[in-house]
């Protein structure tokens, strides 16, 4: 569909996101400009959907990309997901990305379904991550940056292993929070945290949420 795609409409931005799912962390969108088919023949050979490559391939593809492509990486943050609806953060975070490129003539294609943005020339394509190499480098740079941010909050936080599952609801992760409790990089209003929050199961410092953030959850 790429090809098809460059020849319609002459220059592509693909847009996909990392961390919907988890209990930590931001939610990560990464974009990426094709200009032309020398640009979409390098894609082809180094894309894919990121969840299906080595972590190694990721972060040779990401080198690879971010030098030769027109590109932006922003997030949403736990605090803005937690007040805004994660599916409403991650709007928010591919407007983020599209502001940093002059998008006038340019075709925008977006993993997923139902994004409203206030301009025309854009689609949202279901599991675009797997059927376009434009957007499976997007979601390559968003994948390759969120574990980065995780990592980092993993050797600043040991206790929660942040290396291991990214911020997951692993059986391993549940136990570390019902044992040490949640910093503000932690999502409120997803469960488990927020059943266990409002049982009085675990720690929290109130000082770390603001208040509009814990009366979402009614706290």
């Amino acid at each position: 569909m790429d090809l098809e795609y460059l020849k319609k409409y002459g220059k592509i931005i693909g847009v996909d996101e990392a961390g919907r799912g988890p209990l930590a962390g931001p939610v990560v969108i990464g974009s990426v400009l094709v200009e032309n088919e020398k640009q979409l023949k390098l894609l082809e050979k180094i894309s894919n959907d990121s969840k299906k490559m080595t972590e190694k391939n990721r972060n040779d593809a990401y080198k690879i990309i971010v030098e030769n492509f027109k590109y932006s990486i922003e997030i949403a943050t736990p605090e803005e997901i937690d007040l805004y609806n994660i599916f409403s953060a991650t709007t928010l975070g591919i407007k983020r990305v599209l502001k940093d490129y002059n998008i006038e003539n340019k075709y925008i294609i977006i993993d997923g379904k139902n994004f409203k943005l206030n301009i025309e020339n854009y689609e949202c394509i279901v599991k675009g991550d797997s059927k376009s190499k434009i957007i499976g480098a997007a979601s390559i740079l968003a994948k390759v940056y969120r574990d980065r941010i995780m990592v980092e909050l993993g050797e600043k936080y040991p206790e929660y292993n942040f290396q291991k599952h990214k911020g997951y609801p692993t059986k391993e992760h549940i136990e570390n929070i019902k044992k040490y409790g949640i910093k503000n990089f932690y999502r409120i209003t997803f469960n488990p945290i927020k059943t266990l929050l409002l049982k009085n199961e675990i720690k929290y410092n109130k000082d770390d949420f603001n208040s509009m953030r814990l009366m979402k959850i009614g706290l």
